[in-house]
């Protein structure tokens, strides 16, 4: 009987991710700190210590909710950045529970995104969207997808024709 390789999966995360080197991280750039992923908004480095490594000491702030995210890691050793899709919609409408009726390029509709609350890390992202909806205006919105998780990032909008 043959024998069959069986290979343990290096867990969800592992193909939503890229390596990257502390010591490469730089400001504006979207790493995982303390597993959350994160826009990086300070970056300093210590020197080298008794044991040989400097430290990088990393800030960010998660893209989804706003919490400040503080993470130190040797610069020689690798972190994790996540892969980050930025994709443009048309806003049809929004519904009274909240959610968005949104239509890509290729007129395919989807339905199950919240518009931005008062939870959101832009709070008055939200209300500046249905404004300008209620105004008449052509909205598109920025979805910003990471980490199976995807939220409304930002919107523009166009006097209709």
């Amino acid at each position: 009987m043959t024998e069959v390789e069986t290979f343990e999966s290096a867990g969800e995360v592992a193909e939503k991710t890229y390596p990257i080197r502390a010591g490469e991280v730089k400001k504006g750039m979207i790493v995982m700190l303390k597993g959350f992923p994160c826009k990086v908004i300070e970056v300093t480095t210590s020197k080298t210590g008794k044991h040989g490594h400097a430290k990088a000491n990393i800030t960010g702030l998660d893209i989804f909710t706003g919490a400040k995210k503080v993470d130190i890691s040797p610069t020689s050793h690798n972190m994790t950045a996540p892969f980050v899709t930025v994709s443009s919609y048309t806003l049809l409408d929004v519904s009274e529970d909240g959610f968005c009726s949104l239509m890509d390029e290729a007129g395919e509709t989807r339905e199950d995104l919240k518009c931005p609350d008062s939870n959101s890390p832009d709070s008055e992202l939200g209300d500046k969207i249905r404004a300008a909806l209620e105004a008449g205006k052509d909205v598109s919105v920025t979805v910003t997808k990471a980490m199976d998780s995807e939220v409304i990032t930002d919107y523009k909008e166009q006097d209709a024709a």
